[in-house]
């Protein structure tokens, strides 16, 4: 009986360390891959927040929970704004950003600016290039077509080399 409490101890405390360090390293770079994609600050930090106690509930059967926790913050985000339409997804910057860590990942560049002149769903796959992810990868977490990602980031490219033309950035 002893050994059984004291390996339930051992593994609470390894999961709630493993959990703290993940959601200490993830939840401003989340919380900014959702505003880069278009999303009010309240509104990511309300996603990623759903995102991880959803993944405190299933941890044991997640083999990747980074790329668990970008995809499920994603959709938390695109069901509660858009149930899933992305035509609606939110085109405004949210203004007075407040948490210098988000401010800091999100003010490096002026890529933010830049990617709210794209239609949404370009601006949405190319949060997801910016954040490192492939065509595959974008394509699961948004529940569509690869070829659609791939489609849509080749757009995105082609508007976004217009508009820093425009500011006369090459």
């Amino acid at each position: 009986m002893q050994t059984a409490r004291t390996e339930y101890e051992i593994t609470t405390q390894s999961f709630e360390d493993e959990f703290e360090q993940l959601f200490r390293e993830l939840l401003h770079r989340l919380i900014s891959f959702l505003v880069t994609a278009g999303a009010r600050l309240a509104d990511a930090e309300d996603a990623v927040q759903m995102a991880f106690i959803e993944l405190a509930r299933v941890w044991r059967s997640v083999e990747h929970p980074r790329s668990w926790l970008r995809k499920v913050s994603f959709r938390m985000w695109t069901k509660v704004l858009t149930k899933n339409k992305f035509d609606d997804l939110v085109s405004e910057f949210p203004e007075g950003v407040s948490h210098e860590q988000v401010d800091e990942i999100i003010g490096q560049s002026q890529v933010v600016q830049v990617l709210k002149q794209l239609p949404p769903l370009q601006q949405a796959v190319m949060a997801f290039e910016y954040d490192g992810c492939t065509p595959s990868e974008t394509a699961d977490a948004m529940g569509m077509p690869a070829v659609n990602v791939r489609q849509n980031l080749h757009r995105a490219r082609a508007n976004l080399a217009k508009v820093l033309q425009q500011k006369g950035i090459h």
